[in-house]
């Protein structure tokens, strides 16, 4: 069983991932970079991509059927799930391909197979000891069975992901019980779907799938759908999610779910009864660290089994990183990017610390919703003298164009300096105008700066302009 000898060896080809081998490779490092599924990981081929596929026929879907509303009159028109699924699949092969290339550009070794590692000796303080320079030996196992690739590393970087969370009253079994993977490769659409899980991705799917003719109950647990954000972006959701046909259920407790035959009976609250085709779970994600023999290789693992790390992105074991969904703070493929780049950095020799000062969220909704920096509840909680600005999509000229009225920009800002805390938007184009809020936000900049910047018209901009605005016009009507 030969041994090939690697400056970085990198765990996991999804966007954390590939972002470590990149910038290593970048910094003339010998890089391997090992997947045991498809490059891009859970983003690419099951999550962020092919959901935001999907999301855009829902969207059109939305479009057509109020078509008459623009001028134009469709007598008719059909969902083909199947064109839909293979238009997606376009999408994630074309974008998995062009990884691929990348890779080889970049002379990055890609090993498939499943990687764990192997302890070394062990310590008098019982943490894994390999020779100097070494992180460890990582081996990897391919399907295709035959002996385990041996790879000796002077750093590790892993970034393995999550997978969806079942209930231990309702196991994932593919048909009647269904992840969000499961239901982005399902042959057709159910006529009655229950969503358990009001989180960001049970929300998504709820607005994807009702335009597309399924009959969606969600439920949550919490008091409001997505928990922990601002509750002005979770009431107005709940209502447009409503409008299309969505029942919302929040503050109430599924007790029950029963597969049948043909159908599925989920029971909640003091009794009450309702029959599905499906019912997907989306209830949280666990990390992907199981097997991988992180802890006898000296890494300290939660109770949930997230990987404990530092300001650098190190473990408890000195030359092994971690990053992405398996740090159980941030679940998004551009945090997973970044936390790639600055542990790689520091695997070969930085000490660039982690910065999440303005983190946005972005959420793919129909409509779209994006919030950085604080929310109103929490600067008030920190203390600050709080103001709040905000604006409906109904006074903007673009937004009346596109047909696009439902939700409003929110600014909540420090009433004495008149520093940008935070930036919530509920509304069309959501997520791509969070950028500016949140460079805002990073640079400690005032509503007035903000206003000081030209913004075109008409377009979506302005209301970021317009909410930030406000705030000073009053002020000098007030004078």
């Amino acid at each position: 069983m030969g041994t090939t000898r690697y400056d970085l060896c990198v765990i996991g080809a999804g966007p954390g991932g590939f972002a470590a081998a990149t910038r290593a490779a970048q910094r003339g490092a010998r890089v391997c970079l090992v997947e045991e599924r498809e490059l891009g990981g859970t983003c690419l081929n099951r999550g962020c991509i092919p959901a935001r596929a999907i999301g855009t026929t829902a969207w059109l879907a939305s479009v057509v059927q109020r078509s008459h509303t623009l001028g134009i009159r469709i007598a008719q028109h059909e969902v083909v799930w199947p064109d839909a699924l293979g238009r997606k699949d376009r999408i994630v092969r074309r974008l998995r391909e062009g990884l691929k290339q990348l890779v080889q550009a970049r002379k990055i070794d890609l090993v498939p197979g499943r990687a764990a590692l192997a302890p070394g000796a062990e310590s008098s303080a019982g943490t894994a000891l390999w020779p100097a320079g070494l992180a460890g030996r990582v081996e990897v196992t391919s399907s295709a069975g035959g002996a385990p690739t041996v790879i000796e590393a002077g750093a590790i970087v892993v970034s393995t992901g999550s997978s969806p969370a079942p209930l231990p009253m309702a196991p994932f079994d593919g048909r009647r019980v269904v992840s969000s993977d499961d239901l982005l490769q399902a042959p057709a659409l159910p006529k009655r779907l229950v969503v358990i899980g009001g989180g960001v991705i049970g929300c998504e799917f709820a607005s994807y799938l009702a335009p597309l003719g399924v009959e969606v109950t969600v439920f949550e647990r919490e008091p409001q759908l997505l928990p922990g954000q601002d509750a002005d972006l979770a009431q107005g959701l709940a209502a447009s999610l409503t409008r299309v046909g969505v029942r919302v259920q929040t503050g109430v407790s599924v007790t029950a779910v029963v597969p049948e035959s043909s159908e599925v009976l989920v029971r909640w609250g003091q009794g009450q009864e309702l029959h599905a085709d499906q019912v997907l779970l989306t209830v949280g994600r666990r990390p992907n660290t199981r097997g991988m023999g992180l802890e006898a290789a000296g890494v300290t693992l939660t109770p949930s089994g997230h990987v404990r790390v530092d300001q650098r992105l190190q473990t408890s074991a000195s030359k092994i990183f971690a990053v992405g969904d398996l740090l159980g703070q941030y679940q998004t493929a551009y945090t997973a990017s970044y936390e790639g780049t600055v542990a790689a950095e520091n695997a070969l020799g930085g000490s660039r610390a982690v910065d999440y000062a303005a983190v946005p969220e972005c959420i793919f909704t129909l409509p779209e919703i994006a919030a950085v920096g604080l929310i109103e509840a929490q600067a008030r909680a920190a203390g600050h003298p709080v103001g709040v600005s905000r604006v409906p999509w109904t006074i903007s000229g673009r937004a009346l164009t596109l047909d696009e009225t439902d939700g409003f920009v929110k600014v909540v800002y420090h009433q004495e300096t008149q520093q940008i805390l935070g930036v919530q938007i509920m509304g069309p184009r959501a997520t791509d105008l969070i950028a500016e809020a949140t460079m805002a936000i990073q640079r400690g900049l005032t509503l007035q700066t903000l206003v000081d910047v030209l913004h075109g018209h008409p377009t979506l901009s302005e209301g970021l302009w317009e909410t930030s605005a406000q705030p000073l016009m009053q002020g000098l009507y007030a004078r």
